[in-house]
């Protein structure tokens, strides 16, 4: 069976709270990478992890706020002037992504990093905000969709590679999808924001313990979160979830 092996790049909130960095997390299978989310700090963490943007093959952005898509403009800037990219780059997201991340790009660099000044054959997939199975995108990964309840582009996925399927959450309050996203999974990445229920859109550590058991996956690990999520959560474990932190590399 092909090694696995998923990296946290960022585990943050759009705060970066207890330094910890906007949501990154890279999938490595072989020679084939990609990334989920492009948060702004995602870059300067790649060089601390000796991770070569370069050998990326896509980005899959979860929903289109800025600390989940801050930092492409700056992965174009690295294909464009340093490694000189030449083979494709794939950035698949919700309806909305390629024109949001073009204007982001002309916004910080104009004139620079737009179609007709690429080397490199950018392909965009807009994803629809709605449940969908088996989507092709990459070789030997295939991918499933189900919207969360965050905001009007929040997706979740379900990569099916290397015979293990990896759940992702994005940004999303506990939903009807969250649990359908689960359901299978050998790895389900979810957002854990705070401790306690609020007004946001997002999850409470206090909904992970009482309905943990209503996630059908074999292992859990929280992102998007703070050091005290963390450390509460260490303090009062719950069965098959841990917390997620900057630098973490799981073989999966």
């Amino acid at each position: 069976m092909t090694g696995l092996r998923v990296r946290f790049v960022g585990t943050g909130n759009a705060f970066h709270a207890d330094g910890r960095g906007a949501q990154a997390i890279w999938f490595e299978m072989d020679d084939l990478c990609f990334v989920v989310d492009l948060g702004p700090t995602a870059m300067a963490a790649l060089e601390r992890m000796q991770l070569s943007p370069e050998r990326l093959e896509a980005c899959f952005i979860t929903h289109l706020h800025g600390d989940h898509i801050a930092g492409w403009p700056f992965l174009l800037l690295h294909f464009a002037y340093l490694s000189r990219r030449t083979r494709p780059f794939l950035l698949c997201g919700p309806d909305g992504t390629a024109e949001r991340l073009e204007a982001l790009a002309d916004l910080c660099y104009k004139g620079s990093l737009g179609s007709a000044e690429r080397s490199y054959p950018l392909l965009t997939s807009d994803l629809p905000v709605a449940p969908a199975t088996g989507l092709a995108t990459l070789p030997g990964v295939s991918l499933d969709t189900i919207p969360m309840d965050h905001d009007v582009t929040s997706i979740g996925y379900r990569f099916h590679l290397a015979g293990r399927i990896i759940g992702v959450s994005g940004d999303t309050r506990w939903c009807s999808g969250l649990e359908d996203l689960a359901r299978g999974c050998d790895l389900l990445i979810l957002e854990c924001t705070t401790l306690q229920p609020s007004p946001a859109a997002h999850i409470a550590l206090s909904e992970v313990r009482e309905r943990v058991e209503r996630l059908d996956c074999k292992r859990i690990l929280l992102t998007h979160l703070d050091d005290r999520v963390a450390g509460k959560l260490e303090a009062e474990p719950v069965a098959k979830v841990s917390a997620a932190y900057d630098g973490l590399t799981l073989e999966v």
